[in-house]
């Protein structure tokens, strides 16, 4: 089904909602999420850990990429992935997983890095006040087609701008006169790549995959460095360790806390965290 089938079956009270519905690209601005800033960002290569919830948001919507919210389809909110997004999602602790279209931003915390919808979040084995330590990966290829298919994608910036029409007049090199069945040709005008202001997005099947079941300890991660002297003062404020990494041959150094027993430990110690002044903290899990 599409999106444009959803559209003819909304009721004329709809109608405020409706004249929102346009489907595009969206990165977005930095924004505050209760105490903290979230910096949307373009990321086709996307790979994290965090808490999922389901979404509390009421049907009819408008999502932040212009859809019409709706509980039943397997889409969700991610607080920093540019949108649409394709991502797989895989609950932890019972190997569950499914796939969504991202196409919103959170609206209850900072704290979860990921909404699902009521459908999506049953499939995966959440239940409405429940909560879930999720791995999230994004589907590179097909989060690209669909930002090159969308208003406001990337491909705009590559559209080159037509240029004006004119004519070409002909005329003879001795300057004499064209006999009178000569006509000016106009000049072709260039192609372009026009893009239907509707895009049609497929709803994804509602279908879950069981796989293996890895859990996964809670961590406050406080942020990543390559100096030793910020990440020690750091690690020294959050009570916590240093994490040695590399990444494409350069070395990061992580700040990390915990582990942590249950989700509520870790929420408790990461508002200790931000209402000290360390704003990029965050729960991973590992």
């Amino acid at each position: 089904m599409f999106l444009a089938l959803v559209l003819s079956s909304c009721s004329k009270e709809d109608d405020s909602n409706l004249a929102q519905v346009k489907p595009h690209y969206e990165i977005g601005q930095p924004y505050q999420l209760g105490d903290r800033w979230l910096y949307p960002e373009e990321n086709f290569a996307y790979k994290g850990t965090g808490i999922a919830v389901v979404s509390s948001k009421k049907s009819r919507q408008v999502t932040v990429d212009g859809e019409i919210y709706n509980p039943q389809s397997m889409t969700g909110a991610h607080t920093t992935l540019q949108l649409p997004s394709i991502v797989h999602v895989r609950n932890l602790d019972n190997g569950r997983e499914i796939t969504i279209r991202l196409n919103d931003r959170p609206v209850s915390t900072a704290d979860r890095v990921l909404e699902l919808t009521p459908k999506a979040a049953s499939l995966l084995g959440l239940s409405k006040n429940s909560t879930a330590k999720v791995e999230i990966i994004e589907d590179e290829q097909r989060s690209q087609d669909l930002a090159f298919k969308m208003p406001g994608g990337p491909q705009t910036q590559m559209q080159v701008n037509t240029a004006p029409l004119g004519t070409i007049k002909v005329e003879n090199l001795d300057g004499s006169p064209q006999p009178s069945n000569s006509q000016t040709q106009p000049l072709e005008q260039p192609p372009t790549n026009s893009v239907q202001a509707l895009v049609p997005l497929e709803e994804l099947p509602a279908v879950y995959q069981q796989g293996a079941a890895t859990g996964g300890q809670l961590w406050i991660d406080g942020g990543s460095f390559t100096s030793s002297i910020y990440a020690n003062r750091l690690a020294a404020r959050m009570g916590g360790r240093l994490v040695t990494t590399y990444v494409g041959g350069r070395r990061v150094i992580r700040v990390r806390s915990g582990p942590y027993a249950t989700i509520e430990q870790a929420d408790q110690n990461l508002d200790s965290l931000l209402q000290s002044g360390i704003k990029g903290a965050k729960i991973i899990v590992e």
